[in-house]
């Protein structure tokens, strides 16, 4: 069972007051002690069920946030003695109790999606590491790429914005998502134009076109980030599905326009949009179905607002997107046999 400490600091008066509510309630509570503290002030700890966490933490602060002495502080707790007993009619086995309250996703995705010299420095390291696998032809030298992108973090906060209708987040996210991909798509086509850029070499190849079995990718990517997000999980392996989703078709993009093949370097763009709105709108998908919500009623209706116009959004292109991968899709065969005849001239003619 995960466990939460929450430390709150209140008037004397006011802890007292709400420890003989927590006490009466029906929230997955494991211990409460108070500890007094210098002035008129006390300390109240509380160690809680995670799933209980987040309905305790929006009640103080929508009692308690005016206060100058107010404070609440949320922990992680490894592990208690003597071993917690969950209630089976408490209020965390009611809500998503397997997932960590919207508090500390927030923090985790901002802390993750922060446009920094780390970030920027990580970025260009993968791309370049992703390039050189990539013109190797070496699937190995790609994934070690997707092992050090650190292209999770943005675009979870991405999803998490729209869920949340948050405008902060959404802008620090969009800003780290978007200057990471032009600063793959710019160290990659200088690449492209130094190097000698094979666009038949199969890891090229394969990421210069768009398949419907790519949306499915993308899609459980994107699902995954969520799911590993909101419970808590390691997001090292899930990192590495983002990663493999988005970076390699991006600097195939760089690649492939740096080498003078803008066509297919457009297909290989193609590729990474779409992948982008999968990855987002499952992400938004899971967030919501998870109960991610903002505090109050004016916010849930401006999130609500917020998620529709963005999964409305999503939805219209990716099926604009669709639509163009099927007619590619049927164009491909004429193509292959156009390439086949200027390779053989000689058993065309025949």
């Amino acid at each position: 069972m995960a466990l939460r400490m929450i430390e709150i600091y209140l008037p004397a008066k006011e802890a007292e007051r709400v420890r003989d509510e927590l006490g009466e309630s029906d929230f997955d509570i494991h211990g409460i002690w108070t500890e007094p503290l210098d002035g008129d002030g006390k300390l109240l700890r509380v160690l809680v069920s995670t799933g209980s966490s987040e309905p305790i933490l929006d009640d103080l602060e929508q009692r308690f946030e005016s206060l100058d002495d107010f404070r609440v502080v949320l922990m992680q707790a490894e592990a208690t003695l003597p071993r917690p007993k969950e209630k089976e009619d408490s209020i965390a086995r009611k809500a998503n109790a397997a997932r960590l309250n919207r508090e500390e996703l927030y923090t985790d995705s901002l802390e993750t999606a922060r446009f920094t010299p780390t970030f920027l420095a990580m970025v260009a390291l993968s791309t370049v590491v992703a390039a050189v696998g990539l013109m190797r032809d070496s699937p190995v030298i790609v994934l070690s790429a997707m092992v050090i992108a650190p292209l999770l973090g943005p675009n979870m906060a991405l999803a998490l914005s729209a869920t949340l209708g948050d405008r902060e987040l959404a802008r620090t996210a969009f800003k780290s998502a978007v200057f990471g991909l032009l600063l793959v798509l710019a160290i990659s086509g200088l690449l492209g134009w130094v190097l000698p850029v094979d666009p038949e070499v199969g890891e090229i190849e394969s990421r210069s076109a768009v398949h419907l079995a790519d949306l499915a990718l993308a899609l459980a990517a994107g699902a995954a980030g969520a799911l590993s997000m909101t419970s808590g999980a390691s997001s090292a392996l899930i990192g590495v599905m983002v990663a493999v989703a988005l970076l390699p078709p991006a600097v195939v993009t760089g690649l492939l326009f740096g080498a003078g093949e803008p066509q297919r370097a457009l297909l290989a763009a193609e590729l990474v949009a779409t992948n982008l709105l999968c990855l987002m709108m499952a992400a938004i998908l899971v967030f919501l179905i998870r109960g991610i919500r903002p505090a109050t009623l004016w916010e849930a209706k401006k999130a609500k607002r917020a998620t529709r116009n963005a999964l409305i959004a999503g939805g219209v292109l990716l099926a604009a997107l669709v639509v163009l991968i099927v007619v590619q899709a049927r164009q491909t065969p004429e193509l292959g046999e156009q390439l086949d005849q200027v390779k053989n001239p000689v058993e065309g003619s025949d």
